[in-house]
């Protein structure tokens, strides 16, 4: 069965070079099918002959218009690996324009002896069919991942097999002496595997190097580092990665809304899929403790501006927060009294690294003030929890060196409350660090999140406070650009989106 399964695949990803005129093709299929159906619903069952004749002129009306309104509607370029929440509306728009015109073109046309006596109510019929198998069409890929190849090429355990490493029964005793790292050489990751090492950790990096291996120069020789260049995907065949593992740390992902829409296939194989196949592998290798790196970008736009804690509901309205969701709820499926999860659900970040990024808010403004001396401000009035990505890592450090029981199964939003900044706030310290950077308003929003958080939760369990304000990362970046750190701010290697296209 794997092996049709596997098969099946491989048909798909060749078949990848001709996706659009596959998914027309198919959605062709589909116009045909709803209105097929729609006639045999109408007529219970038998469609009259002398109804034939209106059934095929609908038909071939319906495939002219449908198509291109698909098309105007960027229906093609939705992901057809994985249909995400936020594109169904545009599925449903797509389908409510398509007939419209389609019945509008009928109602001009209603005197023509083919239309003549056309039944009215297959209209409405093949509208909601239309709509339930495009959105089948586009969810299939996401129901065979789930049902089945999230499920393959996990390794059981079994008696002749040398596994698990390490004892599962880890107690209060036990502390974390090795942690597997992914994405060890990014923005964040380099940051906390500096910190590992420095706190007397053994630190295991994978990471497929997209941005090189820079960040990690200065820690190559230590005894202690231990860097893979691999994909997670690659992992299940080399059990030494897991070997001695006492605690899992996953930063691996396409991370921010611009780079996740840039390639959404790569982003939901990487985020959510990539995230639970790596968490059955730990979880069969007997590793008890997955760190898993979250974002508040999960609570989406909170009403009335309220504050939000981790016991919030979700209401994400990027497409990044919602591959995180995904994730979160994966593992917590998976968590046991032998496996636990921690979730860190980060703000966002700013501040220097040994991988700097330029396309985060703080960064960005930073960098525009120094280039452009001038920074469009979209809205202005939204909430941001910002954090510095070095108290990002030391809120990572603390849940790798916690005890079991502290941690546990828990979910932390990681910053601070005196951290929660409107985006005009931000533009304003800009303005005291660059006096003469203008600032112009732009009342189009086109990011709709806002959110202000509670960071109530890891003081009080952790002890963690923010050591660093927004301030402090804008005049570190000052002073970085001022010493000529960067020699070219537009380089891509800054810019995680440019990446993904």
């Amino acid at each position: 069965m794997n092996a049709i399964l596997n098969s099946f695949l491989s048909i798909l990803r060749g078949a990848k070079r001709f996706r659009r005129p596959i998914f027309i093709a198919m959605d062709a299929g589909v116009i045909v099918a709803s209105i097929l159906i729609a006639f045999l619903l109408r007529f219970d069952g038998t469609i009259p002959s002398e109804r034939w004749d209106a059934l095929w002129t609908f038909a071939v009306i319906s495939l002219c218009v449908t198509i291109p309104v698909f098309w105007w509607q960027s229906m093609y370029k939705i992901s057809w690996s994985y249909v995400a929440l936020t594109d169904i509306p545009k599925i449903a728009r797509s389908v409510v324009m398509s007939v419209s015109l389609v019945g509008l073109i009928l109602f001009l046309f209603k005197n023509s002896p083919v239309l003549e006596e056309f039944p009215r109510s297959v209209i409405f019929s093949y509208g909601l069919l239309l709509f339930l198998y495009v959105g089948t069409l586009r969810f299939s890929k996401r129901i065979y991942w789930q049902l089945f190849q999230g499920k393959l090429g996990v390794p059981v355990p079994q008696a002749e097999f040398p596994f698990p490493f390490r004892k599962i029964v880890q107690n209060e005793k036990d502390r974390i002496k090795t942690v597997l790292l992914t994405g060890g050489a990014g923005y964040l990751g380099s940051m906390l595997t500096h910190l590992l090492l420095s706190s007397g950790y053994r630190v295991r990096v994978v990471d497929r190097l997209l941005f090189g291996d820079a960040s990690l120069q200065d820690v190559r020789k230590n005894p202690n580092f231990e860097l893979i260049e691999r994909n997670i995907f690659d992992l299940r065949d080399d059990h030494a990665v897991f070997a001695d593992i006492d605690c899992v740390v996953h930063l691996a992902a396409i991370v921010g809304e611009p780079a996740c829409v840039a390639n959404k296939d790569l982003s939901l194989r990487t985020n959510y899929l990539g995230t639970v196949y790596l968490a059955r592998l730990c979880k069969a290798f007997g590793i008890k403790r997955f760190i898993f790196a979250s974002t508040c970008s999960v609570y989406g736009e909170a009403e009335n501006g309220s504050v939000v804690d981790e016991r919030s509901s979700l209401k994400p309205v990027d497409f990044y927060g919602e591959t995180k969701i995904y994730a979160e709820r994966e593992l917590l499926k998976l968590m046991d009294e032998h496996f636990t999860c921690v979730f860190l659900r980060f703000g966002t970040l700013y501040g220097l690294s040994y991988r700097m990024r330029f396309d985060l808010v703080v960064n960005t403004f930073a960098k525009k003030a120094v280039k452009d001396r001038e920074i469009l401000l979209f809205g202005g009035k939204q909430w941001r929890p910002l954090v510095h990505v070095q108290d990002a890592a030391r809120a990572i450090y603390l849940c790798v060196d916690a005890s079991t029981q502290r941690v546990a199964n828990q979910i932390f939003n990681v910053g601070g409350d005196q951290e929660n900044y409107l985006i005009s706030d931000v533009s304003d310290l800009i303005k005291e660090y660059f006096p003469e950077t203008c600032i112009k308003t732009i009342s189009n929003v086109t990011d709709q999140r806002s959110y202000r958080v509670s960071f109530q939760k890891i003081k009080k369990v952790l002890g963690f406070e923010p050591t660093k304000t927004v301030g402090d990362g804008i005049a570190e970046i000052k002073g970085a650009i001022d010493r000529g750190v960067f020699q070219d701010l537009e380089n891509k290697q800054y810019y995680n989106h440019l990446f993904q296209k």
